[in-house]
Formats: structure tokens, sequence, C-alpha cells
């Protein structure tokens, strides 16, 4: 088939963009002849246009920006953001709109007059041309269906991460003198629903008792809030605090090198999927079915001790934690992934 996937186009500065890139991986890894087309980046409300011969050769697979014209000559369009109506208005060819947000994500900031992505589902479910609404993450399933029916919203089991990128064979991140005795990483997205204030307040907890305890922070805003100043501030005076990075190419170097990566989410996250797929343990929220230990974001103490749990087993164990997180990191296999999308390219 010829699938067009329309993406903003932003190699290692946006997950979004690295998530739809590992599903162009996988159309091309089954033979489909594969185009992405660039619908820009909008931020604080300031739309920059897609460009047309942007390159992404990471990973032995180049990847350029096409003209959108080739949508009209498409069997199948995969929208992974919003696409500019004249782009495929001329076309009536099916498409697939991939539910990267969360529910919740996309509920609140409307609910506070800041967008309306939540609306936008409801009425892009409803559109004839739109077979599937795909999302990764079963937990979400009976959100969604109360904007989305049921022979519409597909849900696969776990999210594709190119393990050609994301294994645990390769160069390693150097923390340098930023270097403890067990290096933990808190690397996702700040986000309305789910943020990382609960999960550090957790690590400072953890920190008061933990001696050569580091916690590395990656994707955080820049300039850094003043309120963040002031949290990290508490875990530099107890001596736990690490490297703070906004986003950082080649991130896998860092997930090679940690000990653990601590996350607030209960889904997979790229940040999860990825880490995971690097051979590196994951603490995350109850629930998470792929973490190697869950402990409750919001109970600080709760927190603390599975980090200490958690240090207290790779200290024992960690060449069979490491298995367990290598066969648990199978289920974000491209191949594997390719056997459920296919069934759903042969319905439409």
């Amino acid at each position: 088939m010829k699938i067009v996937h329309f993406t903003p186009f932003a190699p290692m500065a946006c997950g979004l963009y690295e998530a739809a890139r590992d599903m162009v991986v996988a159309d091309k890894l089954a033979g489909h002849e594969v185009f992405v087309v660039d619908v820009g980046t909008t931020i604080n409300n300031q739309h920059t246009p897609g460009v047309i011969g942007k390159e992404d050769k990471r990973n032995g697979t180049n990847i350029v920006s096409a003209d959108p014209i080739v949508a009209r000559h498409a069997d199948l369009l995969i929208a992974h953001s919003g696409v500019p109506d004249p782009w495929f208005s001329v076309c009536q060819t099916p498409m697939i709109w991939v539910l990267h947000g969360r529910p919740a994500a996309c509920f609140k900031p409307e609910q506070f007059k800041r967008g309306h992505s939540y609306t936008l589902m409801a009425d892009i479910a409803t559109w004839p041309r739109v077979k599937v609404l795909l999302s990764f993450w079963p937990f979400h399933t009976k959100y969604w269906n109360s904007i989305i029916s049921e022979e519409k919203l597909v849900c696969l089991p776990a999210p594709p991460i190119d393990s050609n990128r994301f294994n645990s064979n390769g160069p390693e991140h150097d923390f340098g003198a930023k270097r403890g005795k067990w290096n933990i990483v808190i690397a996702d997205s700040w986000r309305e629903d789910v943020d990382l204030f609960e999960i550090t307040n957790g690590a400072i907890e953890c920190a008061k008792n933990t001696p050569g305890v580091k916690f590395h922070f990656y994707g955080v805003e820049n300039p850094l809030p003043p309120c963040w100043d002031r949290l990290l501030l508490v875990l530099q005076q107890l001596g736990a605090l690490g490297d703070v990075w906004d986003r950082r190419p080649n991130i896998e170097e860092v997930y090679r090198a940690a000990d653990m990566v601590l996350s607030p989410h209960r889904i997979v996250t790229r940040i999860i999927g990825e880490a995971l797929s690097c051979g590196t343990p994951v603490i995350a929220a109850r629930g998470c079915e792929f973490a190697t230990w869950t402990c409750i974001p919001e109970e600080l103490e709760d927190v603390a001790s599975i980090i200490q749990e958690a240090i207290s087993q790779l200290s024992i164990n960690r060449k069979g934690i490491k298995h367990q997180v290598k066969e648990v990191a199978k289920a974000f296999s491209l191949i594997e992934y390719n056997k459920e999308m296919e069934k759903i390219y042969a319905d439409l």
C-alpha cells in the first residue's frame, strides 16, 4: 500500500514525532510505500508551517518530509496531529487517526479554554472517512468510548519502539561529576494531567535517607520556572541533584547509563517504553503492567520506599532484573506491531 503519515517533523525534539517515526519505520519494514508530510508545529498558539525536504537519517532509515500532494494518490492516510484541510479534502482516501494524547490531557486544557482537542476528537470520530481511531493504551479505552464508538476505536496492546535505536548495546552517557552511586532518570514531558511535581517530591523523600542517590532530569522547560528552581534546590541541598537538561539528543545513551527511570505514568509513555527497550528498569505508577516496579506517585513515602526497594534488588540481582526488562520490552517490537496493524490495514 501507499501510506502517508501526517506529523510534526521534529527529530529529537517532539515525542509525538518519535512515536510517529517508529510507526513509519514499521510500515517500511512491512514493505509498504511510505511518505511523511510535515504539518508544522504550534507553540503558544504560534504555528510554524511544515517544510518539504527535511531529513531524518537516524538508525539506518532515511525519512524525508514529502510534498502534501502525495496524499492525493495514497491508499491510506494516517494522521498523528492536526492536518490542514486542503491537503486531504480533495480525496476520499480512508484515514486512521492516532490518539497519541491521553483523554484527560485533551479534556483539561479545553475545560480551561486552552485549545479544543477533546471536542475535535469527538468531531473527527464522526467523520465517515475516518475509519479507525487508534490507541496503544487499554486503560484509556473506556474514557475514549464516551466520545468514540466501539466500532471505530481500536486499541493495540503496546506502542511500537524501534529497537535499532533503543537497545542495550551502544554508547552510554557520562554523568561526570554529577554521577551518584545510584543514578535515577526523570524525563517525562511536562503535562497538565500528569505532572512531575509529586514524583519529584517522592524523590526528595527518598534522598533524605538514601546516601549516594542522584536524580537526573531531562526534558525540563527552558527557562526553568521559579517554582521548579525551588524544588530542585531542595534536591541539590540534599546532595541528590544530578543533570538538569531540556530536550537532549541521543536520550538512549542516558537510559543505558542510568540504574533506573522514574515516571509518574501508569501507561507506557515514550520514556517508559524507550527505557525498557534499552534494558533499563522502570518505576512507574501503580497499574503500569510493563513497569519493573510500581508506586503511588502522590504518596511520597511510597515512592521513596519503592526506590529503596529497587536499589536493594538491583544490588543483589542486577543481571536477572535486566533480563526480565528485556523480556518485557519484546512487547514493543515492530514485528509484533506489524502483525496487529496488517489486520487493520486489511480491513480498510
